[in-house]
């Protein structure tokens, strides 16, 4: 049987993969209008096309597997609208979804909501807004039971957000040996131990996992820090009671 640990460790694998693609999608424009979110880029903003797909596998994680989840409501927003959604859908028996979101030529600042009952919703930030075609932007669910049982070990308290980020290196790799911190600050940060369990170490282990708990609901900005290395800032949600995955990358 596989520990919370192994959960944890292996949702974290997939998410980095998925959130560094939903990024990073390619695509051709056809507009030169870098949008309202162009802010984002410290340089020349990318060239964005006016519409863009965004699709992916919605997955069941248990302590013994994942597995495809169909019926999961997916929906694509803006993070300055959290209440419109910008496309949404229904993943099929395969767990795939597929929609087609408006840009107005610039790249867009947003994120994935994944629903579904006995669920705790999944709220996915990349690590740079959309501004191509993605098409493994992947949402990861864990049960209800599985989450409460997260929230016990990190002393989670209700109202409050909780953030799982995994620190990559440019190429794509965990990184080892940083710690993470966010503006507003969280209740507690915790990382892996060799298990893969969120614990009190001072920083995160080969997974590169870190775990952020009792955190402020609303917009955080979230950095990580470690010796020799120079990581972006984003922000992201923090969603009362529920789950935000992300990663932080260089």
């Amino acid at each position: 049987m596989r520990t919370i640990g192994d959960l944890m460790r292996a949702m974290n694998r997939v998410l980095a993969i998925s959130l560094v693609l939903a990024a990073c999608g390619g695509g051709n424009s056809t507009s030169p209008d870098a949008g309202a979110d162009a802010h984002i880029f410290l340089d020349a903003p990318p060239v964005v096309p006016s519409m863009i797909t965004i699709a992916g596998v919605a997955t069941e994680d248990t302590q013994t597997g994942s597995t495809p989840l169909a019926g999961v409501a997916i929906g694509i927003f803006k993070s300055s609208d959290e209440t419109t959604a910008l496309a949404t859908a229904t993943t099929d028996a395969q767990g795939k979804y597929s929609v087609m979101i408006p840009t107005g030529g610039g790249v867009v600042d947003g994120y994935i909501k994944a629903s579904k009952s006995g669920y705790a919703d999944n709220y996915v930030y990349p690590a740079t807004p959309f501004q191509g075609d993605s098409l493994a932007a992947n949402a990861n669910l864990i049960s209800s039971s599985n989450f409460g049982f997260l929230k016990v070990l990190g002393g989670q308290h209700a109202g409050k957000g909780l953030i799982v980020v995994e620190i990559l290196d440019a190429n794509m790799m965990s990184v080892a040996g940083a710690t993470v911190t966010s503006s507003p600050a969280s209740g507690s940060y915790r990382y892996s131990d060799s298990s893969g369990t969120p614990t009190s170490t001072t920083a995160t282990a080969a997974d590169g996992a870190a775990f952020l708990f009792d955190v402020p609901t609303g917009h955080v900005e979230i950095s990580a820090t470690k010796a020799g290395m120079t990581f972006k800032t984003h922000g992201l949600g923090a969603h009362a009671d529920q789950f935000t995955t992300t990663v932080i990358t260089p």
